[in-house]
């Protein structure tokens, strides 16, 4: 039986077939997919607020049991073509809204099923989908680790000009310079080594050569949500999976044809202080993008360009970046699909290390005057997706990542030329009511070669399970592991396994109690074991016998919905460190990657979430604090943040949206003392606090597909140290117009 008022939606009648589907495009493998049947049958309609009648676009459609879906359009229209007769559900999910189900929708040969589907509002989504935390889509509600999300509309309502940025905003998570530390996970080595993994569109990304996250590869206003899993996640993931993990969904191809134009212009505020103004007159940067995207017959395509321009609130540090992308999904079949996608970088910038003294804040020091750095980068990925049956799919991925950058650091000029290829096959299979096993194999080849770091190959595999079972309705466990072996050119080759338990108890619909344990461990880039180089004064050397790291994390949590106007989630976490791998002066001015002996990190985290006044009012807390000990040394773990405070509020009413948000970090304790001698006032750090701004109109619901936004960063021009010696930018303004046509 379909819910009632789904089934007085559904009338059947007869029309022609029509060649045209919601599909999606790609490119680039060969592979073997079976041919459609000649007679197929079509699911049609309209999706509206159940309240107001208004029709939503944007709202994710599932056929269940297929790798078919599609987005509802401007007008709350869908349409899938070509299905095989015979039963399927069909699942529609928008953010603020509940998700709905039709669990037995029967699809003749030859006919066309039309639906109109009401949603409830919900104050509180009670059930988002994610995929990160067990490599399939589940309730965020029934996964067994802390996991946050952000979506593409508060992307783009902040105006971030990479995910990085964005990152800054998601509860438990401190950023600098592109090195991401989820619950203190990470400290500081700069351009070197990441403990967090980064996926795009659950493919690992990250470089060959210096094993970090390059955000800037990746067009921020492409990405349809963030997913960050916090905790040790190498049971399913691998190596760099130590602290954490990041999935960067990319949005998906509209059936209907769409153009959108983005353009952003903005300007940094003057230095608090007169000595700190190093050029005089304003300061600016800039945006323009474009993208086209629509759906043909079998196909999908998504394209898109954009410039990025900024001349910098510190002297030599402009930069100018120009990306494209493009992705295609073809449907073979409703159980065959092939996606590719495509994104290439081009930037070239100033380099700014560190100031020249507090004085001369916005200076870099004379010998760095005039450094520059450009960069190369593209990847192409690919996946196909076999949906066998209901109960079982199977899918292949690859990527190829080809990073080329080159320098002028200190008058010398370096360059790294590096490839990254990985493949992976998983299955997951429902082969009991009560079990879902999630299972595959990945491999990898690594290629650089550098000045700096010096030609090395690298390559590994991994092989993982696990199962996810039934104990009881309320009670879920989960039991899986991973073997990973890892071979960097002259250093030792080295293997783990990494076990994972969890269980998630739900004594209640509402309520949701879980804890879990898994291992996790990290290989060393080529540039933490192998680079020689002198930056300013600082020497860095090679460790030839550099060894893995490797953590064990532990997690308690409770995640509850209050009514319908109230969420929280609470965790206590711990995890334990072995040969951590951290930067280190080994003597005098001369420094080295080295392994510290153990390291533990305890915390406590909270988030709550808060809708008022019928949704117009929304709050936003998450606080995490920590104990981040060096257990070598009996002292503080370097380059940490104790506490980390987020706080944000949202008021919509009608066309306008209007936002503020407070991040506090509280003071790093404890640093490198050496870089006293080498950086005048290295010592000097405060506590963070940051306010920032926003306010737009949004004119389609008047008919008018144009949105404007003002965004203030900074509002207090709060002076803090973003690193040693590196002064965080001052309050800044930026006006963004996007149209969609």
């Amino acid at each position: 039986m379909y819910p009632e008022f789904i089934s007085r939606s559904i009338l059947r009648t007869r029309r022609p077939y029509h060649n045209r589907r919601r599909l999606f495009v790609l490119c680039g493998t060969l592979l073997i997919c079976s041919s459609l049947h000649a007679q197929t049958g079509t699911v049609v309609g309209i999706v509206t607020d159940v309240e107001t009648g208004e029709a939503l676009a944007g709202v994710n459609i599932q056929l269940g049991g297929t790798v078919r879906g599609t987005t509802t359009g401007v007008g709350g229209t869908f349409r899938i073509v070509g299905i095989r007769a015979g039963r399927y559900s069909l699942s529609f999910s928008c953010v603020g809204y509940q998700r709905e189900e039709i669990a037995d929708l029967p699809v003749s040969a030859g006919d066309s099923v039309q639906l109109r589907i009401p949603l409830t509002p919900v104050a509180i989504q009670a059930e988002p989908v994610v995929v990160i935390a067990s490599k399939r889509e589940q309730s965020l509600q029934d996964v067994p680790v802390s996991i946050s999300i952000m979506e593409s509309g508060t992307i783009e309502d902040y105006n971030l000009p990479s995910v990085e940025d964005a990152l800054r905003y998601i509860s438990g998570v401190n950023v600098v310079d592109a090195q991401v530390s989820i619950r203190g996970s990470s400290g500081y080595s700069r351009g070197a080594g990441s403990r967090v993994l980064m996926l795009v569109d659950g493919i690992p990304l990250l470089t060959a050569d210096t094993g970090e996250l390059n955000f800037e590869t990746i067009p921020v206003f492409q990405v349809d949500r963030l997913e960050v899993a916090k905790g040790a996640g190498s049971a399913l993931y691998g190596s760099n999976a130590l602290g954490g993990v990041i999935n960067v969904i990319t949005k998906p191809i509209p059936e209907q044809p769409a153009t959108t134009v983005r353009l952003s212009g903005g300007v940094y505020n003057g230095p608090s202080y007169s000595q700190w103004d190093w050029g005089g007159g304003s300061r600016f940067t800039d945006y323009i993008g474009i993208t086209h995207a629509r759906t043909i017959g079998k196909t999908g395509l998504s394209l898109h360009a954009s410039r990025t321009g900024d001349e910098g609130y510190r002297q030599n540090d402009d930069r100018k970046r120009y990306n494209g992308y493009a992705k295609v999904r073809h449907d073979f079949s409703e159980s065959d699909a092939l996606t590719a996608t495509f994104n290439i970088m081009h930037q070239s910038r100033g380099s700014f290390l560190n100031w020249k003294d507090l004085s001369n804040a916005l200076v870099p020091p004379d010998i760095q005057q005039g450094d520059w750095i450009t960069s190369d980068r593209f990847f192409l990925s690919a996946r196909h997706q076999h949906v066998a049956s209901r109960h079982l799919t199977f899918s292949v991925t690859g990527i190829w990542y080809h990073n080329l950058f080159r320098d002028n650091i200190d008058t010398v000029m370096h360059r790294s030329l590096s490839d990254m290829y990985r493949t992976e096959a998983q299955v997951n299979w429902e082969f009991h009511p009560s079990h879902i096993l999630t299972a595959g194999v990945e491999g990898n080849i690594e290629v650089v070669e550098a000045d700096l770091f010096g030609n090395r190959n690298g390559q590994g595999i991994g092989l993982y399970a696990q199962d996810e079972f039934r104990l009881s309705d309320p009670l879920r466990l989960t039991l899986g592991a991973r073997f990973d072996y890892q071979d960097l050119d002259s250093l030792d080759a080295d293997h783990q396994l990494s076990p994972k338990a969890a269980l998630v108890f739900a004594p209640a619909p509402t309520t949701r109690l879980r804890g879990s344990f898994g291992r996790g461990f990290r290989s060393p880039s080529a540039a933490e074991a192998f680079t020689t180089t002198t930056l300013s004064v600082i020497t860095i050397i090679p460790n030839p016998a550099l060894r893995s790291e490797r953590s064990t994390s532990f997690e308690l949590g409770w995640n509850q919905i209050l009514g319908t106007a109230m969420m929280f989630d609470v965790a206590l976490f711990q995890s334990d460190f072995s040969d951590l791998i951290e930067p280190r002066f080994v003597s005098g001015t001369t420094g080295q990657f080295i392994n510290v002996t153990s390291a533990r990190i305890r915390g406590f985290e909270v988030n709550c979430s808060v809708e008022l006044f019928a949704r117009s009012l929304l709050f936003n807390l998450g606080y995490t604090i920590t104990d981040p000990r060096d257990l070598t040394e009996d002292d503080v773990l370097k380059y940490r943040h104790r506490q980390l405070l987020y706080l944000g509020a949202v008021w919509q009413q009608g066309i306008v949206t209007t936002g503020l948000d407070f991040r506090y970090l509280s003071r790093v304790e404890r640093i490198d003392e050496e870089f006293s001698i080498v950086i005048p006032d290295a010592e000097v750090r405060v506590p963070v606090y940051v306010v920032d701004f926003r306010s737009g109109v949004t004119l389609a619901p008047a008919g008018t597909p144009l949105s404007i936004m003002l965004n203030i960063k900074n509002v207090l021009q709060y002076n803090y140290v973003d690193f040693i010696g590196n002064l965080a930018a001052p309050r800044s303004y930026s006006l963004t117009a996007e149209m969609t046509f």
